[in-house]
């Protein structure tokens, strides 16, 4: 008996090779079982379909499948938080489990034929609204796989993650349709060999014809990225916050000319909290201060963007948003997670825009806004933060616009396109990473950002607290990259990008369009519900 047969014939044995399949392809080297790992799982739908499972033993054997696949790869939210974490990897398997099973007790409802394509409109509406509703968690878009191989994907300038997730589905819908058949089919055999050959080729072009000297024909930026290598544990939030910026001076200093265009600071260096005054006060602020008497007034070209925590009180004709503190003195007011680009005297601010669920935010405030509490500590401020709605440049020198996404932002590919779509030239990510220690997850956010590069065609310059700061080019190769948990500067050169790609002009188009066509399911499905012959 072979082990194909063996597979075929075992519920239980699929449901844990796929969750096995989906965790390894999320390890460097092994991308390529994406191509394979719902396999298994489908020939369980098929046997559910054929009566052979019932919908509840169906259910948990997905239920299993995505568990295995969540936990192993991100148990590390546990070292943050066991409770959060815990909470985190079961909501989502089950989130996923009912994306997954749902189209088949559909088609069984209505009596319809086996159609495993119809998965496609559900997961990827899935993985749409994982990008923007409050329990947003993109971490496992199947498109994000192939950050481990980018020269595979070039075509993500077109299509952005959502064009990685089709491909994925399709190919595995077709090999098991191959394996379903008790006989061989060439024409469907070729059909799936043309669809996982095909993209590759046209990347492979792609990479070929867009030389890497193409994009440093354009100007550039001289840029310090500075990686501070604070515990963001034991030692961020409890040493003084003009000792830490102190610190990093001396670390830079002897990095310092005239020639230097800007300085970039991770996530939250800051800790002292500034208020969102005039630039003029915010600059009273000692550790503001400190930077522009030690380096600004010195070296007058150079701009400095650094992450930091900030507030702003509410007046009484502003309307007051659903994650607004009181004070003693019954003043509203804020908290963000702010980017500040300092240039001579002037404090430009941009605000986190995509706030991580259980740690900045309480998702949906207006409705569980008491249980705001129970935000996971990762330092700092807790509870639920401020946020900008919508994607704002910061200009280097008052005339050069740049994206400065904040952290987690860096995985929300349409978000990050926003940007370009303002004109951004280059992208900057600042981040602390030093909460996942020596885990996959840090290397995973780290590796997220080549894809980010690829869909806008833009270098990235990384600033991470703890982890690995890095030079991205926009074929999502690593120019430049530090050591993991290690103080380092790198001096390095960031070219600009004039000229958008079709992903940063039109975005994602790929999502809603299989939105609307899941809407279009459901409805007939309803429809048919109703109007089914008894």
């Amino acid at each position: 008996m072979n082990i194909v047969h063996v597979i075929k014939n075992n519920s239980l044995l699929q449901s844990v090779l796929s969750g096995l399949l989906l965790t390894l392809s999320f390890i460097n080297y092994f991308f390529f079982l994406i191509f394979f790992a719902f396999v298994p799982l489908l020939y369980t739908s098929k046997s559910f379909f054929d009566k052979k499972l019932s919908g509840l033993k169906f259910i948990l054997l997905c239920f299993l499948s995505f568990l295995i696949w969540n936990i192993l790869t991100t148990w590390w939210i546990s070292l943050a938080s066991i409770g959060g974490a815990i909470m985190a990897i079961v909501a989502n398997s089950i989130l996923m489990s009912a994306v997954f099973t749902t189209p088949f007790f559909l088609q069984l409802k209505n009596k319809k034929s086996f159609h495993p394509w119809w998965l496609l409109p559900f997961w990827i509406s899935f993985e749409y609204l994982h990008f923007h509703w409050d329990l947003m968690w993109p971490w496992l878009t199947l498109g994000n796989v192939f950050a481990f191989q980018p020269y595979i994907i070039q075509w993500y300038e077109l299509t952005g993650t959502s064009g990685g997730t089709l491909w994925i589905l399709s190919v595995n819908i077709l090999l098991f349709q191959v394996f379903l058949s008790n006989e061989t089919h060439l024409y469907l055999l070729k059909k799936t060999l043309t669809l996982l050959i095909v993209p590759i080729l046209l990347s492979f072009s792609i990479y070929l014809f867009r030389s890497k000297e193409e994009y440093k024909n354009q100007a550039a930026l001289n840029v310090l990225i500075v990686q501070p290598n604070i515990d963001p544990y034991n030692e961020k939030f409890y040493i003084e916050p003009l000792t830490q910026v102190q610190d990093v001076y001396h670390q830079i200093k002897n990095y310092l000319h005239d020639s230097i265009h800007l300085i970039l600071l991770p996530e939250t260096f800051i800790t002292e909290n500034i208020y969102e005054g005039t630039s003029q006060i915010m600059l009273q602020h000692e550790s503001l201060k400190f930077l522009k008497d030690s380096i600004l007034n010195k070296y007058p070209d150079i701009t400095i963007i650094t992450g930091a925590n900030t507030f702003k009180f509410y007046t009484s004709s502003e309307e007051i948003p659903s994650t607004a503190r009181l004070n003693s003195e019954g003043m509203y007011y804020d908290i963000f997670n702010t980017a500040l680009c300092i240039y001579k005297d002037s404090v430009q601010i941009f605000h986190k825009s995509k706030l991580v669920p259980g740690v900045e935010k309480m998702p949906y405030p207006a409705l569980f806004k008491p249980l705001e509490k129970l935000a996971i500590d990762l330092g700092g401020t807790t509870g639920s933060l401020g946020r900008q709605k919508h994607p704002s440049l910061l200009y280097v020198q008052n005339k050069i616009g740049v994206a400065t996404v904040i952290c987690y932002e860096s995985v929300f590919s349409d978000f990050v396109s926003r940007f370009f779509k303002l004109g951004a030239k280059s992208l900057l990510v600042i981040t602390n990473d030093g909460w996942w220690g020596n885990t996959p997850g840090y290397f995973q956010h780290f590796i997220f950002g080549r894809l980010r590069a690829i869909e806008n065609r833009t270098y990235i310059a990384r600033s991470a607290n703890t982890g690995i700061s890095a030079v991205i080019n926009p074929l999502g190769e690593i120019e430049h990259q530090t050591t993991f948990w290690k103080k380092d500067v790198l001096s390095v050169k960031i070219y600009l990008n004039n000229k958008k790609t079709i992903y940063s002009t039109i975005g994602d188009i790929i999502s809603p369009i299989n939105a609307l066509f899941l809407l279009f399911l459901i409805i007939q499905s309803i429809f048919y519900g109703f109007h089914r012959p008894s």
